[in-house]
């Protein structure tokens, strides 16, 4: 047993440092599945792997990682059960500072579905922050504000499967033998390895995937079509319609380089997506708004008023504000 809790130990030390090699994780989910110890000092461990890839951070995470083992006086030799209780209980505030004073922070954590049966590793992204999540095989995903990404502790080993509710800009690890899927309500795409940005907020009336590089099968209400680079397919969750169409695809993935993208996009679309990177709530006083559209872009680094003179050039609202609501109203 001393032995497997030394082994465990140093797999996790290199899954936190990213040094992990694809062989070693097969090894430490097993670990994992078979101890209910590990998942929980997993689940602890994870948080702090989740923090450590927050953009905020990424630049120093190698010495921020030794800096913590340094403080909690760790080392790659066994840890007892009573010394990890303590171990865990330090990293747990020292993950309570970082999220305090961390703007672009994540919330990580492991969830058992309703049978007991599986468990997730889920990330929720607040709203006015993004992050990057790097998945056990390679992939990367940049979830966008508001958006909740999840997949089973077994990731990876016979499927690698992912559930979205948000946005999010993918960047899938090849692997023939293993297909990429992603879950967002109705619809599911399935991938081996490519780049593309997945679109599923909840209050929208549409699911949209635009497919960057690769290829892309989506699938939706008993319907299916195949994408290849600079398509969009997009199903209308109202009337179960499925359909394909050329785009621009590297401008759906502009957020995450802080700009937002629209093309012949209604003013209301674009109010809901500015609620998000802001973090407001803005209430439409308006039947003018109903008939904008709008094509362009807008500099997330802006200020909220700026945005607003930017998207209202010809002066036909007014944003009234009180306490966290903004009110549009015609002039």
């Amino acid at each position: 047993m001393q032995d497997k809790n030394i082994l465990f130990e140093e797999l996790m030390d290199k899954y936190i440092s990213g040094s992990i090699t694809d062989g070693e994780k097969i090894s430490l989910f097993a670990l994992i599945e078979e101890s209910d110890l590990y998942r929980k000092q997993y689940h602890e461990m994870v948080k702090l792997y989740a923090l450590l890839h927050i953009p905020a951070f990424e630049s120093r995470k190698e010495t921020g990682y030794v800096h913590l083992k340094e403080r909690l006086h760790l080392t790659t030799l066994g840890i007892s059960r009573r010394r990890w209780f303590v171990y865990a209980r330090n990293i747990a505030a020292v993950l309570l500072l970082m999220v305090t004073v961390s703007v672009g922070s994540i919330f990580t954590y492991n969830e058992l579905d309703k049978s007991g049966d599986q468990l997730y590793n889920e990330t929720t992204v607040p709203l006015g922050s993004q992050t990057k999540v790097l998945l056990p095989d390679g992939s990367t995903v940049v979830l966008n504000s508001g958006s909740v990404l999840k997949y089973p502790l077994s990731y990876g080993k016979k499927e690698r499967n992912v559930y979205l509710v948000g946005e999010g800009y993918f960047e899938v690890a090849k692997d023939k033998e293993k297909a990429f899927q992603v879950y967002a309500g109705d619809m599911t795409v399935k991938v081996t390895g490519t780049e593309f940005n997945l679109r599923y907020y909840l209050e929208d009336q549409s699911t949209e995937v635009s497919l960057i590089d690769g290829g892309v099968d989506v699938f939706a209400n008993n319907k299916y079509v195949r994408l290849k680079p600079d398509e969009k397919a997009i199903y209308n969750r109202n009337t179960g319609d499925l359909y394909s169409e050329t785009a621009d695809s590297y401008k759906s993935a502009l957020w995450t380089t802080g700009r937002l993208s629209f093309v012949n996009a209604s003013f209301l679309d674009i109010l809901k997506d500015i609620e998000r990177k802001y973090n407001i709530k803005i209430h439409v006083d308006s039947q003018k708004v109903t008939n904008e559209y709008f094509s362009g872009s807008i500099d997330l680094n802006m200020s909220l008023q700026e945005v607003f003179n930017f998207i209202d050039v010809d002066k036909k609202y007014r944003f009234e504000q009180s306490g966290g609501v903004i009110t549009l109203r015609d002039k």
